[in-house]
């Protein structure tokens, strides 16, 4: 068995593989623009992997490609310092071959580049058992999702049959009354956001939002338009971050938003921000947004317009679905996995519910279907 990175000549052979490997007609296997975006189209990616080839692993027996397994690779924020991290994506082998222990091979050769964080977002409860036997790995078997309202009725009727029981603490979202100074546009200036996200990092951990990232993930993203929105003081610095895009749902009968970004440095700044998500959804006629993030303080200035964090129990298995292609009411929240190099294992404040800011933009989470 042979193991190792596709090369950048074998873009044919690597779509062939996940349509045939993964699932038939996946996007990856049909879009090849979004493929070099994710796995070879960043600076991190070519510096980790080499200009010649993919972020994407293989496992060849006999010359037929039996496994994959992808790596989007980032810039890691260590309390300000940088490292670099994995978030992987469609590792699989095929059937007829799992009993050749391809799917570890592909995981140690994912290992062998030395990452300091692995991020696996969207599991499934398999693949989190593998996770649990594994050393340095952690699952987090319900990734935080808040959910904001902005039309109930319709809402209601689109997505949870007329049946408003799921989301009857939910009122519709409202923006709240402030006296302060601060200032929100459509504007990004990427030495403004380096100077106020060097600053932020110090006291955060997860995949870098410096401005070469957001710029690669949010401004230059090859499909997606998403909306820009930065807070600033009457000094003209930046205080703040939201990035969120409209997604269209049941074939256009609805839509509804996915905040991706929502960085606050203070009060302020995390109402203002907020504020602009209740004046987006109202004047797009989103049905609710939702936001999946580690951080619970990071979610303070949505709280405060309405937005609840949604409470998993057997009493409430469904609050509002996440998957809509097609209509899921079955899986409606998301598990997540953490692997953490051994040199950094005591050194991270795992307890802290705010140390680690990571949402549903990282990884391939946020990307057409």
């Amino acid at each position: 068995m042979e193991v190792r990175l596709f090369k950048r000549s074998e873009t044919s052979e690597l779509m062939r593989a996940l349509n045939d490997l993964w699932a038939k007609n996946h996007i990856l296997s049909r879009d090849e623009t979004l493929l070099n975006y994710m796995f070879y189209d960043h600076a991190v990616v070519q510096t980790i992997f080499g200009k010649d080839n993919y972020g994407f692993l293989g496992a060849w027996h006999e010359g037929e490609i039996i496994g994959i397994l992808g790596l989007m690779a980032f810039d890691m924020n260590i309390y300000g310092k940088l490292k670099f991290g994995f978030a992987p994506t469609n590792w699989i082998v095929s059937p007829e071959h799992r009993h050749t222990g391809a799917g570890i091979e592909l995981m140690r050769a994912m290992l062998n580049f030395n990452p300091s964080i692995v991020l696996n977002h969207g599991i499934n409860a398999n693949v989190a058992r593998l996770y649990k036997g594994m050393g340095g790995y952690q699952v987090i078997p319900d990734v935080p999702r808040w959910i904001g309202v902005n039309d109930e009725e319709r809402t209601t009727e689109l997505l949870l049959e007329g049946n408003g029981q799921p989301i009857r603490y939910y009122d519709p979202i409202r923006s709240v009354a402030t006296t302060s100074s601060y200032r929100v546009s459509e504007q990004f200036n990427a030495d403004k956001w380096e100077d106020f996200y060097t600053k932020w990092a110090r006291r955060n951990v997860g995949f870098s939002r410096n401005a070469v990232f957001i710029s690669w993930r949010y401004i230059n993203h090859p499909s997606f338009n998403y909306h820009i929105f930065t807070c600033e003081n009457a000094e003209g610095e930046y205080k703040g971050l939201l990035i969120l895009r409209k997604e269209q749902i049941l074939d256009g009968k609805g839509h509804i938003g996915r905040i991706v970004e929502f960085i606050a440095d203070d009060q302020d700044s995390a109402v203002q921000l907020a504020n602009e998500v209740v004046k987006f959804s109202q004047q797009n006629e989103l049905l609710f947004n939702d936001f999946y993030c580690f951080s619970s303080i990071t979610a303070w200035g949505l709280e405060a317009v309405g937005f609840k964090r949604v409470i998993k129990s057997e009493a409430d298995k469904l609050v509002l679905p996440t998957r809509f292609k097609p209509l899921d009411l079955e899986i409606t929240h998301m598990m997540a996995a953490i692997y953490v190099a051994k040199e950094l294992q005591g050194k991270i404040d795992s307890i802290n519910d705010q140390t680690w800011y990571i949402t549903k933009g990282d990884a391939d989470q946020d990307r057409p279907n």
